[in-house]
């Protein structure tokens, strides 16, 4: 598929056939150049301060069947006359010269964008216009502080600080930039694109502040920093991944966008698997952070370094190739979600099972099948990974054979030593468990990520739900774990489900980040 103008982002990555559920979507951000020529009168714009959500057109062709359709900023518009994902919503617009206004009161904070277009067609008859769904009265960044990938020495460098904003889409938004240490290398326009070319006299860490000022004199600020790497420097030293169930895109929890943001910026990961995407939302946090994409119906990957390619997948799982600096350095990605029925701690904790019985319900539920398919399709990256690491991330549904030991077995219902299909193979394959390895010891660490916020099961009497280790971070090859840690935002601790819409952890399981250092000798 070729990419349109206006939507430079949504695309098809070269790829082998994939097993991935749903339709596969990829977000790359843009390469903005300066000094580009003034754009045309725009002839579809958004009324910022008119009631509703408003729009103005006009056009030299009119027809009873033109229209305006309404979708995400961060893709699904119109490719090149081809329709991508049905609009979240739509008008006619039959007049030369109008106005149209659409009820969004609904939809979720953040940006969206307006496509008019021909003749129940996707053909556009004019550039879309951006904006947004936010109290415009409360202009903010989504993080105080950010740190974006590195530059490096006399290489061209872009990002687009403006979908850091809450607000977005009103020409009246100037970003400004107050200070910059250094040589000043980098320089922002006013629309909130940095750009510039490091010499070797840069800072290695260059640090600035960037302010927001809308039409309403509303000001914000958010500090930033962008490594600058030498010419023969490596890029990346240290690598941190991250795996969250996003838990149905986080849209349980009010203001999930600005929280999901301000987590991965606050913890600087690198590369973040995420499952119950519902096929949008790993774009949606790529738009905002001005990462790559590659977005499946359930897990997904966003990567701060370009997704370069997508390989075959299997059941349940998301795989890609990361560029971490062109051909120099490199890791494969693979994301997963196992299947979630039947759960395989409630057989010991709530239906009285033995090993055999549960064993027997994991298999019934496929998660071995799939455990088993997932580690053939990993064997060649594993034999291949003194040249290209290769981690593996996501929500297993499953515990761990290395958390179920005679020692730790009063932390599980009485169950001991469990080889649980969906550690035992990869493990088995020549994957190191990257938390497990860390935190060898199950009782002093037992790194539970499921749940916190689920503390009681309705559907067994309201007893005590389990606690367990299920979210995982695997690897192989060239790289070894530092750190690793469960990890929940705590300021303030989360409240229990029903209660968590105000919650400032965003999900109902801890995340698991690994912090890897990259490039060292296999034992």
């Amino acid at each position: 598929m070729r990419l349109s103008t206006w939507l430079p982002a949504l695309a098809l990555l070269p790829s082998a056939t994939l097993a991935a559920e749903g339709p596969i979507y990829t977000y790359t951000p843009a390469t903005h150049r300066i000094a580009a020529p003034p754009p045309p009168d725009p002839v579809l714009t958004w009324k910022y301060f008119e009631k509703g959500t408003t729009f103005h057109y006009n056009t030299t062709a009119p027809a009873k069947n033109n229209w305006i359709g309404l979708f995400y900023a961060f893709g699904g518009g119109p490719d090149n006359g081809t329709k991508v994902m049905e609009p979240l919503d739509w008008k006619y617009a039959p007049d030369k010269d109008g106005v149209l206004r659409f009820d969004t009161s609904k939809y979720a904070t953040g940006s969206y964008k307006a496509f008019f277009m021909a003749k129940d067609s996707y053909e556009s008859l004019a550039p879309p216009t951006e904006f947004s769904v936010t109290d415009v009265t409360k202009v903010r960044f989504f993080a105080d502080k950010m740190t974006l990938r590195p530059a490096r020495d006399d290489e061209y460098y872009t990002y687009d600080i403006a979908k850091m904003t809450s607000v977005t889409g009103d020409p009246q938004n100037i970003y400004w930039m107050i200070y910059c240490n250094g040589d000043n290398w980098i320089k922002s326009t006013r629309e909130g694109v940095l750009y510039g070319t490091p010499t070797k006299n840069s800072k290695r860490e260059t640090k600035m502040a960037i302010k927001v000022t809308t039409r309403k004199n509303l000001s914000y600020f958010m500090e930033i920093v962008v490594p600058v790497r030498r010419a023969d420097e490596p890029m990346v030293k240290q690598l941190k991944v991250v795996s969250m169930n996003m838990w149905l895109g986080g849209t349980l929890i009010n203001d999930y966008h600005a929280k999901q943001v301000d987590i991965i910026t606050k913890l600087d990961a690198d590369i973040v698997s995420l499952q119950e995407t519902q096929g949008i939302h790993a774009l949606r946090l790529a738009h905002a952070l001005g990462w790559w994409a590659y977005e499946t119906w359930d897990a997904s990957i966003i990567s701060r370094y370009p997704i370069v390619e997508a390989l075959t997948s299997t059941t349940k799982t998301a795989a890609v190739r990361i560029a971490l600096d062109g051909d120099k350095q490199q890791v494969v990605v693979w994301g997963a979600h196992l299947g979630y029925t039947y759960y395989g701690p409630y057989g010991f904790c709530f239906d009285g099972k033995d090993t055999e019985g549960v064993l027997q319900l994991e298999q019934d539920s496929g998660r071995t099948d799939q455990a088993k398919e997932l580690t053939e399709a990993l064997k060649p990256y594993i034999d291949n990974g003194d040249k290209v690491p290769v981690i593996v991330t996501g929500d297993f549904n499953a515990p761990s054979h290395l958390d179920y030991t005679a020692d730790s077995a009063h932390l599980h219902c009485g169950a001991g030593e469990i080889k649980w299909p969906s550690s035992w193979y990869p493990v088995e394959a020549g994957m190191k468990d990257s938390f497990r390895e860390v935190n060898p010891d199950p009782v002093q660490e037992p790194g539970y990520t499921w749940s916190p916020i689920y503390l009681n099961n309705s559907d067994y009497d309201n007893k005590p739900e389990p606690k367990d280790r299920i979210d995982f971070i695997y690897y192989a090859g060239a790289m070894k774990a530092n750190t690793s840690v469960a990890f929940m935002y705590q300021n303030p601790p989360p409240k229990p489900e029903p209660q968590q819409k105000d919650n400032n952890w965003p999900t109902d399981h801890r995340a698991v980040v690994t912090t890897f250092d990259f490039n060292v000798k296999i034992d």
